[in-house]
């Protein structure tokens, strides 16, 4: 898995057998070019926002949406194209399923910033909604692309009818913020039942005009999202997505819109306010100062841990160390001498979680939250650190992460990258050489943030022609809170 992101068939049973077209959607790519130059100066051309929704997918066509571009699949996610709607059946957080804004320029969401995002869908809601940005050039050629993106969790969203009960104390805030109290104990469920009710600043609007929620066919859902809940630019918008699924049960998408009204109060959807935001950690892909570059070196074998001090001190850089705890824990493997070492050398040391699952896959957020603290306790045990920078395992990245790291740690980065080395796919094959390939691939895209491992020998053989690489480039390499241009970094 690299870094983009993401069911039963009861589910399905309102539709008659004969309606369901058992047709897989051809992937598409992000990369598809619809006969247009890519604009790397100025925001594409869309008109201004009128009362109609802006509809964005109704999945009348199998590769393409409302708008006329791009929608499809990543990481193998299964999907199937009905009439009118498009079914996903996830089996690991990464699937995705993104409709593109648009895939050459960037396309401008500001006219619509105070609306709401409506999907109305069937089957889990067990799953993460993120816009995602375009790179600064707006060019898919350069890296990353997409750019960053922001992720809210489906689940708190969801507009729930008369005929779901809750208890007589699942009341909602008055003041639009979550509680103070200890939500460390909060599976997934009981977190929608806590939270289904909150309610955002501002007055309430009527229903936009169309359909009621009594008048949705049966078994359908749906949920608003502000789009101010986003933390991106929308002048640079590229796509709005579904991943991070902690669940293999199906959803089926029926329609994706921007509508400039949620539905008033009532007896029949169970007085719906919106959630506040919860606050998210800053998804990071690469670095913002100016011509620098940093390596962040992922999980290691003890036996090449030297081999990677010399290497290091030999070119006379900086990288940044993501440490799982439990190779802390382990006193056979020496680690914790090794990173107290890296530390006095001026290298940084950042979290990587306990145990290395996908923690997005984690059914509760007790045990995200157990990955989580387990970690900070062992580097304040071991280390005598604290760190606000973490990278996620396999890269993986969802809406719970980002919410648990934020209640857990102040302000925290999370922090993938744009340069892979691939060694994961690589290292062990019969042409390693391709991690090399790979490397410079990435850093002529435009990638100025690293990922690699110390894992395998070749990896390591490796290590100084990436270095000199990207000396030659005319890149100063430096540790990652540093190339983040972070007041709290050590200075250069």
């Amino acid at each position: 898995m690299r870094w983009l992101f993401i069911g039963s068939a009861a589910l399905f049973l309102f539709l008659p057998s004969s309606a369901l077209f058992h047709e897989t959607v051809e992937h598409g790519h992000w990369n598809e070019l619809r006969g247009l130059t890519p604009n790397t100066t100025h925001h594409a051309s869309h008109p201004k926002k009128a009362s109609p929704p802006l509809v964005i997918d109704t999945f009348k066509d199998s590769r393409h949406n409302d708008l006329g571009f791009w929608h499809g699949s990543g990481e193998n996610l299964s999907v199937q194209h009905g009439p009118g709607f498009i079914r996903l059946v996830p089996t690991d957080p990464d699937q995705n399923f993104h409709t593109q804004f648009d895939s050459n320029v960037c396309y401008s969401l500001t006219p619509w910033h105070n609306e709401y995002l409506h999907v109305i869908f069937e089957g889990t809601d067990q799953y993460s909604i993120s816009f995602n940005q375009h790179n600064d050039e707006c060019n898919p050629k350069r890296s990353p692309f997409p750019g960053i993106s922001d992720s809210v969790q489906a689940e708190r969203y969801v507009v729930h009818p008369a005929t779901e009960t809750y208890g007589e104390d699942d009341d909602w805030d008055d003041d639009g913020e979550d509680d103070d109290d200890d939500e460390d104990n909060i599976d997934a469920d009981a977190w929608k039942k806590k939270h289904k009710h909150r309610k955002s600043r501002g007055g309430r609007r009527k229903h936009p005009k169309g359909k009621t929620h009594d008048e949705l066919p049966n078994g359908h859902r749906e949920l608003y999202i502000p789009l101010s809940h986003f933390n991106i630019d929308f002048n640079r918008v590229v796509s709005v997505s579904f991943h991070g699924f902690y669940t293999r049960e199906a959803i089926t998408l029926h329609r994706v819109e921007i509508v400039p009204d949620v539905p008033t109060p009532s007896q029949e959807n169970n007085h719906y306010r919106l959630p506040g935001k919860l606050p998210t950690g800053r998804l990071v892909l690469r670095c913002s100062r100016p011509n620098s570059f940093a390596f962040g070196i992922d999980d290691g074998q003890p036996q090449f841990s030297q081999r990677i001090m010399r290497i290091l001190d030999e070119e006379d850089v900086r990288v940044t160390f993501f440490v799982v705890g439990a190779g802390l824990r382990d006193r056979s493997s020496n680690f914790t001498e090794f990173y107290k070492e890296m530390l006095k050398k001026g290298h940084q040391v950042a979290l990587h979680s306990n145990t290395h699952p996908k923690m997005e896959s984690l059914r509760t957020l007790r045990e995200i939250d157990d990955e989580i603290l387990q970690a900070v306790q062992i580097f304040k045990d071991q280390l005598n650190i604290q760190s606000s920078y973490f990278r996620p395992p396999f890269g993986t990245v969802g809406a719970r992460l980002r919410q648990e790291l934020a209640r857990h740690i102040p302000n925290p980065y999370i922090v993938n990258w744009s340069v892979d080395v691939e060694d994961w796919l690589w290292a062990n094959t019969s042409t390693p050489e391709k991690q090399l390939e790979a490397f410079f691939r990435g850093v002529d895209r435009g990638g100025n943030l690293a990922v690699m491992h110390y894992l395998n020998p070749t990896t390591i053989g490796y290590l100084p022609e990436f270095i000199r690489h990207v000396k030659n480039a005319g890149y100063r390499i430096m540790r990652i809170d540093q190339c983040l241009e972070d007041v709290s970094a050590p200075p250069l």
